[in-house]
């Protein structure tokens, strides 16, 4: 990611203290990291253990050294917390700010990594059960899909299952497309027949 506004040293030790805070240290900068033109620096967040706290998998099921989506939410968080008028622009979303940071990294957790016929939510793709679920770091607002998310409780019983229910739920927010008919007027009426869903 790109990040306008922070120096390398300072991202280094936010992304340092929120994965000693939050990760067992296993989240760390990319050594690849370095600083740009002006005040712009690229990095990428890493974990040391791929099955440990923060990783995740790929949408195939591999495993690597890929921090987790919570562990990137809260090192930006911690980053915006600091610089509030900082710039990110990740592979996902350009963060302008706290307030932009604030306002669309929730969404991107439900953004599909996987494929087509093997879709698969980057929020959903944590090694570790629970992960980042310790602390809300967005207060949820009226028409804001977290609040929908937060409104039924998802057990760990079985996460199969509840991933099944998160989606179900959200399925359930959009509604059908409205069926039009298109063919002969003989057939207006007559149920199932010439009409289609666009």
């Amino acid at each position: 990611m790109n990040i306008t506004g922070v120096p390398l040293g300072d991202f280094c030790a936010i992304t340092d203290d929120v994965s000693c805070r939050k990760y067992g240290g296993n989240v760390v900068v990319a050594s690849d990291a370095h600083s740009g033109y002006g005040n712009t620096i690229t990095a990428r967040l890493r974990v040391m253990d791929s099955r440990g706290a923060g990783a995740r998998t790929a949408a195939t099921g591999r495993h690597g050294p890929y921090a987790c989506w919570h562990a990137y939410r809260d090192v930006l968080w911690s980053m915006f917390e600091v610089y509030p008028n900082a710039r990110a622009r990740t592979a996902l979303e350009t963060y302008r700010g706290i307030s932009g940071f604030e306002r669309d990294y929730p969404a991107t957790g439900d953004r599909n990594v996987g494929s087509a016929m093997h879709p698969a939510c980057i929020a959903d793709l944590c090694v570790m059960d629970g992960c980042g679920d310790a602390e809300p770091l967005f207060a949820p607002t009226v028409g804001d899909l977290a609040a929908v998310e937060e409104a039924v409780p998802v057990t760990d019983d079985d996460s199969i299952l509840a991933r099944i229910e998160r989606e179900l739920r959200r399925a359930d927010r959009y509604a059908p497309e409205p069926l039009v008919f298109e063919g002969p007027e003989s057939l207006a009426g007559v149920p199932d027949l010439a009409y289609s869903g666009r």
